[in-house]
């Protein structure tokens, strides 16, 4: 920036703040604060004035590296950030203001619902939300850096979330704006175009912003729209000083009394809450924009390289060559002590989306080193830097600037675009004995980030477009049905579709009751869904079957293949299950548990159309075997005996058994042979008839002892 470019802004922001203070002070004189009805146009002159002031003084002070510059550029940068984060609130509040026709006290913030129920347009707390996270933000980044920092010159710099605190101060206008336009009718049409125009000059601000650098356009923006409002106030005060009226309510025509507004229907909220998202969505997707184009400014960075690379290192993601070129070198006039030679850098950027602004590096070297004039792409020179004993030489190349004689094919040439390389390089007389492959590299650069090679970027920006478009045509739409009225008919039809789709779903509630649960229990749950359904079954017989060695099979397969297998196994025999009227009691991990005889009433054909279950499951193993060309292998149990069933659970409840006759079932499972059907005492007594068994064998069971067992 320009020493005339900083004066013009500083004296422009200096008259402006002076301006905004004289309106404030003339609007406060004679009245006292609290009960002044232009209260919330004063705070707005002074904060106006402030913001100007300490942006004034931080274009003063930039650059100046004594004590007083350091603390007065970090406090001015401060103060303007705050003020631009709690600005917007107070001009949202003066809209408010009008909109209620009446001055208003800012402990309506303390209670959202009552305040918007008494007609305070809900957008003023959107506002206020947006300027705290801003203000908290701002506190945030004096600690952090995370909106700018400041370099060892005492000059300000944006850092890489700077667009967030853009986002943060520009959204609460598009809300007041949105505000603006949806109570328009509230509102004078004098009162409406003044309050539109003040809010165009920031939005003016930010478009000068992109094209004309070095001015402080959006703060003179406020500026500018401060004295605006002043100027369209005058009328009321003249009004006022007729009247005689110094304080009260808010008079009128500019003022004009509010409309009554009947109770909001949800449709007129989902209008302006849509209308909302409109303003805040486009405000975002035109700051994106702005990013997409301007680009983001990574802080400096700085590479040290103990000796130079050989080649570029892609894992990097900047990364430099130096070295001598062996084709040409040459000695010194003669001196075989000294010798002549090219040496050529490359700077590789690895990065994909972001471009290398500024670069500089320092190459170690001897000491007695002299460049030939003439380097190429660079400005190059043999410092000395340390003191003696031990005084060591650089060689120090920087990108050319405009000034600088070097710089033959404009600045932008010596940029480094994303994935390109740039070279460099000089003649360069040393000691024979200098060696550029141990010399230490220091390479630093600035770069700008280009965000819409992320596809995250991209990603965002398609979904803020859609919702914008999706926004702006349902805010308008919304618009044109608010004013036709819901007749009797349409909430008729309304009741009838609900009454339709909640029997629709009670039949789906139904069924899918009945798909997890046996009939009986799902129409005792359905009749009392409060009730604890419990009930304890005489002569139930229960199976249990699971797959041998299935942890070892299973660490051998993808994660895919394990599930495809178990699903097609267990689809098998729930089909089996449904096709024989077995109760599928639950599946865990491989295992299978399925009951039978669930009744009340004692019925001994259970057992034997368990074990016909059984030698179907083992069937229908041996056809995926050979259907699947695999080698499974199933254990079965089965115990016949009394037990208890019941629902457990509410929100995800679930029917089980439990009882003496499950665990023994499971223990003739655990303890049997593969490919066999291993039952119980009891179960061979009630089908002993119906099938041929081997000779009992007497078995260790844990938790029982000793006990007889069957294989069919």
């Amino acid at each position: 920036m320009s020493d005339t470019i900083r004066t013009i802004s500083t004296i422009i922001l200096f008259a402006l703040a002076f301006f905004c203070f004289q309106a404030g002070i003339f609007l406060f004189s004679g009245h006292k604060f609290k009960n002044n009805s232009r209260r919330t146009l004063i705070l707005i002159q002074f904060i106006t004035g402030i913001l100007l002031v300490f942006d004034a003084l931080a274009y003063i002070f930039r650059g100046n590296t004594s004590q007083t510059g350091f603390y007065m550029v970090r406090m001015s940068n401060f103060v303007v950030f705050f003020l631009n984060c709690a600005l917007p609130f107070f001009i949202c509040f003066y809209c408010v203001e009008f909109i209620k026709s009446d001055f208003l006290e800012f402990k309506i913030l303390k209670n959202l619902r009552l305040s918007v129920k008494n007609g305070v347009p809900p957008h003023l707390f959107v506002v206020f939300y947006i300027c705290l996270a801003g203000v908290s933000l701002v506190l945030i980044s004096q600690f952090t850096n995370l909106y700018y920092y400041f370099d060892e010159s005492n000059f300000y710099h944006r850092n890489s979330l700077y667009p967030l605190s853009v986002v943060l101060g520009f959204s609460p206008g598009l809300v007041t704006l949105a505000m603006l336009l949806q109570y328009r009718k509230s509102l004078q049409k004098n009162v409406f175009i003044s309050l539109l125009v003040y809010s165009a000059f920031p939005f003016i601000g930010i478009i000068l912003a992109l094209f004309i650098y070095g001015f402080s356009w959006i703060n003179i923006g406020y500026g500018v729209g401060a004295l605006h409002l002043f100027y369209s106030s005058l009328k009321l005060l003249e009004l006022e000083f007729y009247s005689e009226k110094k304080d009260g309510s808010l008079l009128s025509p500019d003022y004009k009394q509010a409309l009554m507004i009947p109770e909001m229907k949800k449709r007129i909220s989902k209008s302006h809450l849509w209308q909302v998202i409109c303003a805040l969505s486009g405000g975002l997707l035109l700051v994106l924009v702005i990013v997409s184009i301007t680009g983001i400014n990574i802080p400096k960075k700085t590479l040290i390289m103990e000796k130079p690379d050989f080649e570029n290192d892609k894992s990097k993601p900047v990364c430099m060559t130096f070295s001598r070129n062996a084709e040409k070198v040459w000695n010194d006039n003669g001196d075989l002590t000294r010798i002549g030679a090219q040496y050529d850098g490359v700077i590789y950027n690895n990065m994909r989306a972001t471009i290398i602004t500024d670069w500089s590096v320092t190459i170690d070297v001897s000491e007695d080193c002299a460049i030939d004039p003439g380097p190429w792409n660079g400005t190059f020179s043999i410092v000395q830097i340390g003191t003696v004993p031990t005084p060591q030489s650089v060689m120090s190349v920087k990108k050319p600037h405009d000034e600088d004689k070097e710089n033959i094919h404009g600045a932008d040439f010596y940029q480094v675009t994303p994935l390109k390389t740039l070279g460099f390089g000089c003649i360069m007389y040393s000691p024979a004995s200098f060696s550029p492959a141990e010399s230490k590299i220091v390479f630093s650069y600035e770069s700008l980030l280009k965000p819409l090679s992320y596809i995250v970027f991209d990603v965002a920006l398609v979904l803020l477009s859609i919702l914008f478009i999706v926004s702006l045509t349902v805010s308008f739409t919304e618009r044109k049905i608010i004013r036709i009225e819901e007749e009797n008919r349409k909430l008729e039809d309304t009741v009838r579709e609900r009454t339709k789709e909640l029997r629709e779903e009670k039949n789906r509630s139904e069924s899918l009751l009945l798909n997890i649960l046996p009939e009986e229990i799902a129409k005792e749950l359905t009749a009392h869904p409060d009730r604890t359904i419990a009930k304890s079954y005489p002569n139930a017989t229960v199976l249990f079957t699971d797959i041998v060695g299935f942890t070892k099979m299973s660490g051998n397969m993808t994660a895919e293949n394990v599930v495809a297998m178990l699903n097609l196994m267990i689809s098998r025999f729930d089909e089996r299950a449904k096709k024989m009227g077995i109760e599928k009691i639950k599946t865990i991990g491989d295992a299978y548990m399925a009951a039978v005889g669930l009744t009340e009433v004692a019925d001994t054909t259970g057992a034997a159309k368990m074990i016909e279950f059984a030698k179907g499951l083992i069937s229908d193993v041996d056809a995926f075997n050979a259907l699947y060309h695999t080698n499974i292998k199933i254990r079965l149990g089965i115990n016949t005996g009394e037990l208890v069933a019941g629902v457990i659970g509410k929100s995800k409840f679930i029917y089980d058994i439990w009882g003496d006759t499950v665990n023994v079932a499971s223990r003739m499972e655990s303890t049997g042979e593969p490919m066999r059907i291993h039952v119980s005492e009891s179960t061979h007594a009630q089908t002993a008839r119906h099938f041929a068994y081997g000779e009992g064998i007497e078995l260790e069971v844990k938790g029982k002892g000793q006990m007889k067992t069957y294989y069919l």
